[in-house]
């Protein structure tokens, strides 16, 4: 009986330290702003384990202010899929790049450790550099 009071007892002594506390010490003391859905996905991650752990882990955020971005602030949420959304690849013309196909070749069969063909791999380039390459003259 003694081990299950201990374990629960730590169980719901870790699960009062909510995610957003520890990850965002410098939001404790906010009182309100925009919900950061990392923290959100964080605390309802709590859930798996159980109503009170992850009720536990939303009181705290709250309460401390943890779970609010900061005024202008992004959530990593944002930041990774802001960037995937401006990710626009456009074919790149290896022969007046002077790309050496044979040497990407070997850099990527040593990196991978699988042997890759040079004459299977494609070039791609972002639209914002080759927006800034078409300035600079290239």
């Amino acid at each position: 009986m003694k081990i299950i009071a201990r374990t629960a007892a730590l169980v719901l002594l870790l699960n009062t330290t909510a995610c957003g506390y520890f990850l965002y010490p410098e939001r404790v003391g906010q009182t309100d702003g925009r919900v950061d859905p990392t923290v959100v996905i964080l605390d309802a991650a709590g859930l798996l384990f159980g109503i009170l752990p992850g009720v536990v882990a939303f009181a705290v955020d709250l309460s401390t202010g943890a779970i609010y971005l900061p005024a202008g602030g992004t959530s990593a949420v944002e930041k990774h899929t802001k960037r995937l959304s401006q990710l626009d690849l456009e074919a790149v013309d290896e022969k007046s790049q002077d790309i050496d196909r044979e040497k990407v070749a070997e850099e990527l069969s040593l990196l991978i450790g699988q042997r890759v063909n040079a004459a299977d791999l494609a070039f791609y380039r972002s639209a914002d550099q080759h927006a800034s390459l078409a300035m600079a003259g290239h």
